[in-house]
């Protein structure tokens, strides 16, 4: 006759433990994929809030009737013959624009740099009148990025000239009424 086993010997037998649940290895393997879940998906909700697309604009209304304003402003800009060079002096920190084509009267010039994908890197410089279509304007630090170019006289803001320019591949630009 077989006699009753050793009750260490019947767990070992059945497979049972001495162990309390939160000493085993299943339990929490079996919590973890639900809790690594919920840690992946709350970093997503942070990512998302804290990288916001800044390029994108609430009052598409008023931006789509500014559209229409600036197709005028480039018929007049290509009408009065315009166009505009801009060359960069990387030694001194100074941007100069020659406006070619009619005599424009302007005392200043709007020069709006908008960097392609980073919003807090756009710049709006004012450029002053040097000598009869010469303009310049003094850059508080060197230029390394692609921006794409708007130039307007001040205050009237009539015409426009646009272009696009990498600071890191080159100094110069034409800018042309688009």
């Amino acid at each position: 006759m077989k006699q009753p086993a050793q009750p260490s010997e019947a767990k070992r037998e059945t497979g049972m433990d001495d162990k309390p649940w939160y000493r085993q290895f299943w339990p929490w393997f079996l919590m973890a994929l639900p809790g690594s879940v919920v840690i992946a998906g709350l970093t997503t909700v942070y990512i998302a809030f804290n990288g916001a697309d800044t390029l994108v604009n609430d009052n598409y209304y008023r931006d789509g009737l500014a559209i229409n304003q600036s197709f005028e402003q480039d018929h007049l800009a290509t009408a009065m013959g315009l166009s505009a060079e801009l060359r960069l002096d990387s030694g001194s920190g100074e941007l100069f624009v020659t406006l070619m084509g009619a005599d424009v009267n302007a005392s200043h010039l709007a020069l709006q740099l908008l960097h392609p994908t980073d919003g807090t890197r756009d710049r709006d410089l004012s450029m002053s009148l040097m000598s009869p279509n010469h303009y310049r304007v003094d850059l508080e630090r060197n230029l390394r990025h692609r921006y794409y170019l708007r130039l307007v006289p001040l205050p009237e803001q009539e015409w426009r000239l646009s272009g696009e320019i990498n600071f890191s591949d080159s100094q110069q630009v034409t800018l042309l009424a688009r």
